[in-house]
């Protein structure tokens, strides 16, 4: 199930998701980006923040602001815990 968030038009704020191990062991995310999507069409991208809780947790934050009103974007998460590049998606809603 996509996780969904709502903005107002204007507002700029973080958008964080937590990433745990599934096994127990400890990992470490080398590198995080976001894109911020209406349709096909990117309206932001960059780096994530990534903060390390834990050996076995990390917060990843996108700072974002959609700048249209009325509108469903996806913002697309991608990740890398080497070997493994992995992505999670989260509806952003504008009123």
């Amino acid at each position: 199930m996509t996780e969904r968030i709502n903005f107002k038009l204007g507002e700029k704020k973080y958008v964080c998701i937590k990433i745990t191990s599934s096994c127990k062991l400890p990992f470490d995310v080398t590198s995080a980006k976001f894109i911020l999507k209406n349709g096909s069409e990117t309206e932001a991208s960059g780096a994530c923040e990534v903060k390390k809780k834990s050996d076995t947790e990390t917060i990843l934050s996108a700072l974002i602001q959609p700048m249209i009103k009325g509108t469903t974007y996806i913002l697309e998460y991608s990740y890398e815990i080497p070997p493994e590049i992995l992505k999670h998606e989260v509806k952003v809603c504008v009123s």
